[in-house]
């Protein structure tokens, strides 16, 4: 026995096709940069608390590309100071350091100084500072 088909004139018979879309692979995801709280006191009154983690980058010239530390903050001494008008954050890591100046100007307070010095892998210590600048600035009693 032998089957046959036949197609009408004017008709076209078409195979079905799969079509099968293909995603891209996602790149890695960075690791996640660590959390530290960072206080500093006066007795019984806390007068900075900064929950943040820290990247600090910096510029290698020889590469012509940034490098970055990751502030581990199981590994960071914290000191500093309370004032009326200005409080100091100051965190100590391996490989570098950053300070914090606070300014409170009621009704708000900001980050008036930022200074850093990072260890970069071929160009030594590299060294930022931000004088008389109103960063971060907010009402008090928030954050």
């Amino acid at each position: 026995m032998t089957s046959t088909t036949t197609a009408r004139p004017g008709t076209q018979t078409a195979i079905p096709s799969t079509v099968v879309t293909v995603r891209p692979t996602p790149a890695p995801r960075p690791s996640p940069i660590p959390t530290g709280t960072y206080t500093i006191s006066s007795g019984n009154r806390t007068c900075i608390k900064a929950v943040m983690g820290l990247q600090l980058m910096g510029q290698n010239t020889q590469k012509e590309q940034m490098e970055s530390v990751i502030v581990n903050p199981n590994a960071t001494q914290t000191s500093g100071s309370c004032g009326m008008v200005q409080s100091q954050l100051n965190l100590t890591f391996s490989g570098g350091f950053v300070n914090f100046t606070f300014v409170k100007q009621a009704p708000s307070y900001f980050v008036s100084n930022i200074e850093s010095r990072i260890q970069l892998s071929s160009e030594g210590m590299f060294y930022y500072a931000a004088l008389n600048e109103k960063l971060f600035t907010t009402k008090l009693g928030n954050s």
